[in-house]
């Protein structure tokens, strides 16, 4: 399933502040409003997404029933009592990153380190969102979901975007994958979420509530304000 959503990515300069380090000036007052409607301009989403049939959950793999298999100790705990593994890939494009290039070597340095943030912010977005809608289509017919993980997050070795690439075929909306498991557009993600019986999933939490470098991590705040609430 590909493109059939429409989803918003509105990325403010509150949320550009805070990836700044929280601290508004005259400066950064001054270059937001330009930087949100470049961004704004170059944005090209794409998505795919596709669920697939959990075979069984062991302690730390999760076999597919098409025979492709995830090793994670924290999936397996987290999509235990699911039935179904919905996968999922987004991105933002090129066109903002050959911008951000671009204004590089052209010395504007800090328009670009601006528009490279929201770069990330808007992919980080447009994940999100298109998590939540599938969610909401899921929850109002019944199913019970878990909060969505990411290969590279926790002890999910970034490894697993080889398997998540032969599920998918991103190739199909621009997205290809390196030898080093790094994406192209960099402003891609990746992500999956289980889904199943209400009373048996387990919803689970964010990443960020377990990661080792919680306290110290300038983005944790923002990911637990979009997550509050859903469940």
């Amino acid at each position: 399933m590909q493109n059939g959503l429409e989803l918003e990515i509105v990325v403010t300069e509150e949320i550009l502040n805070k990836r700044t380090g929280g601290r508004s000036n005259e400066t950064l007052a001054k270059y937001l409003p330009e930087v949100i409607s470049l961004g704004e301009s170059l944005l090209e989403p794409k998505i795919v997404y596709d669920v697939f049939a959990i075979d069984r959950v062991e302690e730390k793999k999760l076999y597919l029933e098409n025979g492709e298999v995830f090793q994670s100790e924290h999936l397996c705990k987290l999509v235990s009592g699911a039935d179904k593994l919905m996968v999922m890939c987004s991105t933002i494009g090129t066109a903002l990153e050959s911008k951000v290039k671009e204004l590089g070597n052209n010395g504007d340095m800090l328009k670009q380190y601006l528009l490279d943030i929201y770069g990330a912010s808007a992919a980080g977005i447009l994940m999100d969102s298109l998590y939540k809608t599938i969610v909401k289509d899921y929850t109002d017919t019944g199913y019970g979901v878990t909060v969505q993980l990411q290969p590279g997050q926790l002890d999910w070795n970034v490894s697993a975007q080889q398997v998540v690439f032969r599920l998918l075929s991103p190739e199909k909306i621009g997205v290809t994958l390196n030898d080093g498991n790094m994406m192209t557009p960099v402003k891609s993600t990746t992500g999956v979420f289980g889904i199943g019986d209400v009373e048996k999933v387990k919803e689970g939490h964010l990443a960020c509530k377990v990661c080792p470098k919680r306290d110290s991590c300038s983005f944790r705040r923002e990911a637990e304000a979009v997550m509050q609430g859903h469940f």
